[in-house]
C-alpha cells in the first residue's frame, strides 16, 4: 500500500515539474505578447473538443486539438484580413465553447471522465501514459524555445523591429499559438480547464515587477512555478485539498508575496 501510495505521488509530483518546466517560458510569452485570454479561451473551449472527442469515439486529446485549431484559423484569418480578435470576442468563444461543450457530454454521456477533474484538473491520477505524453511534449517544446527564444522575445518586444531584423514575424505568432494550444491540450488533464491558464500567468506576473531582463524573469517565472507546486501540493497532502485549486492558490499566494517584496524594494 505505502509503495502504491509513493507511486502515485511521484508520478504528480514529476508531472507537476515538468508542467512548470514548460509553463514559465510559455508564460512569460504570453504575457509580453498579452496573450492571457487567450489560454483561457482555447483552455475552456477544449471541453467542446473533449465532447465531440466522445462522441466521435476519438481520443479526447484529438476533439481539443481539432478545436484549438479551429480557433487558431480563425485568428489567422482575422489577422490576414488586418483584424485581431477583441478580446469580447475571445469571452464569447471561451464560454459558448465551455456551455457548448457541457451540455454536448450530458447529450452523449460523460462516461468515464469526470466533469470536476476536467474542469479542476486531477493532478494526483496522473498515469504512466500520461507521463510518457507530457515527456515528449516537454522535449518538443522545450526545443522548439530554446531554438527560437531569441525570436520570441523580439516579436514580443517589439514586432516592427523584429520584422526590420529579417525575423518572420508571422510564423513566429503562428508558431507560439500553436504551442500555446499543445500545452494546454495536453497540460489540461492536470490543472484542469479552468485552472492551466492560471499556471501560464500567475507564475510569469510574479516575477514580472522584480526581474530587469527577459532570462531574469524567465528564471523568476520558473522559481515562482516551484513554489507554487511544491507548496501546493503540501497544502493538498496536508489539509485533503483538491490539488489543481490548492497550487493556483499558492502561486496566488506567491505573486503577492513578490508584489510586497516591489514595494519594499
Amino acid at each position: 500500500m505505502t509503495e502504491l501510495l509513493d507511486d502515485f505521488l511521484w508520478r504528480a509530483a514529476l508531472a507537476g515539474l515538468m508542467m512548470v518546466l514548460v509553463a514559465a517560458p510559455m508564460g512569460c510569452l504570453m504575457v509580453w505578447r498579452r496573450l492571457s485570454f487567450l489560454a483561457d479561451t482555447l483552455a475552456h473551449a477544449s471541453v467542446l473538443g473533449v465532447a465531440i472527442a466522445l462522441a466521435l469515439a476519438w481520443r479526447p486529446l484529438l476533439g481539443v486539438l481539432l478545436v484549438m485549431l479551429a480557433i487558431m484559423a480563425l485568428l489567422l484569418f482575422s489577422g490576414r484580413r488586418g483584424q485581431r480578435l477583441s478580446e469580447v470576442q475571445l469571452a464569447i468563444l471561451s464560454y459558448s465553447g465551455l456551455a457548448g461543450g457541457v451540455l454536448l457530454l450530458g447529450v452523449v454521456g460523460a462516461g468515464n471522465i469526470s466533469l470536476e477533474a476536467l474542469l479542476f484538473g486531477d493532478l494526483l491520477a496522473t498515469s504512466r501514459e500520461d507521463l510518457a505524453l507530457m515527456g515528449v511534449t516537454l522535449l518538443v517544446l522545450g526545443g522548439l524555445l530554446a531554438h527560437h527564444w531569441r525570436a520570441f522575445v523580439a516579436v514580443s518586444v517589439s514586432p516592427e523591429i523584429a520584422q526590420a531584423e529579417g525575423i518572420p514575424v508571422q510564423k513566429m505568432q503562428l508558431l507560439l499559438y500553436l504551442m500555446i494550444a499543445l500545452l494546454i491540450a495536453v497540460m489540461m488533464k492536470i490543472m484542469g480547464v479552468l485552472l492551466i491558464g492560471a499556471m501560464l500567468v500567475i507564475p510569469a506576473q510574479a516575477a514580472r515587477g522584480l526581474a530587469r531582463s527577459p532570462e531574469q524573469q524567465l528564471l523568476g517565472a520558473l522559481l515562482a512555478g516551484l513554489l507554487a507546486l511544491g507548496s501546493g501540493l503540501w497544502l493538498s497532502w496536508q489539509y485533503d485539498l483538491q490539488t489543481g485549486p490548492a497550487i493556483v492558490v499558492a502561486a496566488a499566494g506567491w505573486l503577492a508575496a513578490a508584489k510586497a517584496i516591489k514595494a519594499l524594494t
